[in-house]
């Protein structure tokens, strides 16, 4: 078998593992939707992850931005041994620092449900409380695995950090499909600290194999860890930002009808599922090839890569949020309508996921151009006009929570993430110049008006096709909704060429350099 034919190969199985893990996950929260449904327990699960994000987000997040370009610059101008060093004394920082939080959290820790959820009084306060607790030490565990992930990502291995979430998810599905309805919510919370621990173990054996070894470093005057400190800085203060704006969502969501919260967040898991697929995983595959070309000043290849990235955001992500919009209904009901999740759950469901979808390519194109700054060693940009995007998201949810309720802190969030969006574009061609902007407004306009022809057609599709269905039976739903989403993909697809004669071997080249960067194993 060739070389090209066993890449090919490779990538596929990679990509099928990454479809896997996001599938896990989206069987986990089917799991969890009918064993709890909208439920006050749902209400409390969710809010109690949300407060180890509140204490420990800015942490992890800095981790995952900093540690990529870094052990990069480290890799290419002192070696692999320097570079592993850095990472020992980074992991021995971190570890020390989570766990003195997370005591702290432990502490604290229903003063922190109070301020977090005021809203929220005895039995579904105290649940919250006890669920914090629980779920407290993960970050541990999180920002561990998070420092694996960087290093492997920065050394282009993507297998693993693949593949990682594919036995969390089964840990928590399994235990909440045979174990929920016995001891509730609370198992399911015990269930994600093993299986978090088992997300940061299985990257050590690729770590290991690449020449790592562990060696326990505490080391605050380290040359890395004072870089990570200089450039986590910003990143920090925009993420306690970005906090601060998932708090207000929160609270104000607190005073809105109980299965509010579930249902926010069961949209935004919808709506996450589309974006990890495709974008996550381009954002990050481009992120290590941004950090060498920015370190060898390669100009030119930092912007084919940006422009292959962004391009092919666009062309996929605006006909899965303008389907996603049209088909939501049907969505929820086959993926989640089924024990405590009934009609009412998909009700309250569909109207955050519209919401949320006209943010999703926005999204998309935000976690690349936040990266593309990274990979420059510059934090400061992102997190400005992150914070700006934050302050109109807030604005915002204060006024239109009280036209749309549960849609208005959906629609405002979508609002704010192209505000973000078109505030890094600007910022970035202020920062290198041209960007290829004529390039990508054009794959905007092709591929926003064949998603508005498609829109249109698979609602006149499905709508034929379910009334022609039997109506007693969830598969016949299921099978109308497959129909209509292939007949969609193929008008989309079909337009798309039409209109763009190169759009064929464009998609070839994002196959090709996902295959290249993703097979290195």
């Amino acid at each position: 078998m060739s070389t090209a034919k066993k890449t090919v190969k490779a990538a596929s199985v990679i990509m099928i593992i990454t479809l896997l893990s996001k599938v896990f996950g989206f069987l986990r929260d089917m799991a969890l939707a009918s064993q709890f449904g909208t439920s006050v327990s749902m209400d409390a699960y969710n809010m109690a992850t949300v407060i180890p994000m509140i204490l420990f987000a800015a942490v992890t997040a800095s981790i995952a931005t900093t540690v990529v370009p870094i052990f990069t610059e480290y890799l290419q101008k002192e070696g692999k041994q320097k570079a592993f060093d850095f990472i020992n004394n980074l992991l021995g920082v971190v570890l020390i620092s989570t766990v003195i939080l997370t005591f702290l959290g432990f502490i604290f820790a229903p003063y922190i449900v109070k301020f977090v959820a005021p809203a929220f009084t005895g039995e579904k306060f105290e649940l919250t409380v006890k669920l914090t607790t629980i779920l407290l030490p993960t970050m541990v565990l999180i920002a561990a695995s998070n420092i694996f992930t960087g290093a492997l990502q920065a050394m282009e291995h993507f297998t693993v950090p693949a593949m990682i979430g594919i036995p969390y998810n089964i840990i928590v599905i399994t235990v909440a499909i045979l174990y929920g309805s016995k001891f509730g919510i609370t198992i399911v919370a015990y269930s994600i600290i093993i299986a978090t621990f088992i997300q940061a173990l299985m990257q050590l054996p690729v770590l290991y194999k690449l020449g790592y070894k562990f060696k326990l470093r505490v080391n605050f005057k380290d040359e890395g860890v004072k870089k990570v400190i200089v450039l986590a800085m910003p990143v920090l203060i925009g993420t306690g930002i970005q906090v601060i704006n998932v708090y207000v969502d929160r609270v104000i969501a607190s005073f809105l009808p109980d299965g509010s919260i579930a249902a926010l967040n069961y949209a935004n898991r919808l709506n996450m599922f589309a974006l990890g697929i495709f974008s996550t995983a381009i954002a990050t595959v481009i992120y290590p090839v941004l950090s060498k070309h920015s370190v060898s000043e390669n100009k030119e290849g930092f912007l084919k890569g940006l422009n292959l990235a962004v391009n092919a955001i666009l062309y996929v992500l605006i006909p899965v949020s303008v389907g996603a919009m049209v088909l939501r209904v049907p969505i929820i009901k086959v993926l989640f309508e089924r024990g405590a999740f009934d009609e009412r759950s998909t009700y309250l469901t569909s109207i955050a996921l519209f919401y949320f979808s006209i943010g999703m390519t926005a999204y998309g194109l935000r976690d690349v151009l936040s990266r593309s700054f990274y990979s420059m060693k510059d934090t400061k940009t992102p997190m400005i006009n992150g914070a700006m995007a934050v302050l109109l998201n807030i604005v915002l949810n204060l006024i239109l929570v009280r036209y749309l309720q549960l849609g208005g802190l959906a629609l405002s969030t979508s609002i704010a993430a192209i505000f973000t969006t078109f505030l890094l574009f600007t910022s970035l061609k202020k920062k290198i110049g041209r960007i290829g902007g004529k390039s990508m407004f054009m794959s905007f306009l092709r591929a926003m008006f064949a998603s508005i022809i498609m829109g249109i057609t698979v609602h006149f599709v499905y709508n034929n096709l379910i009334i022609r269905m039997p109506s007693d039976r969830m598969i016949y739903e299921a099978i109308a909704l497959f129909i209509t989403i292939l007949i969609g993909a193929v008008i989309y697809s079909a337009i798309v060429l039409i209109s763009d004669k190169s759009a064929l071997s464009y998609f070839k080249r994002v196959i090709r350099f996902v295959n290249s960067k993703l097979v290195r194993n």
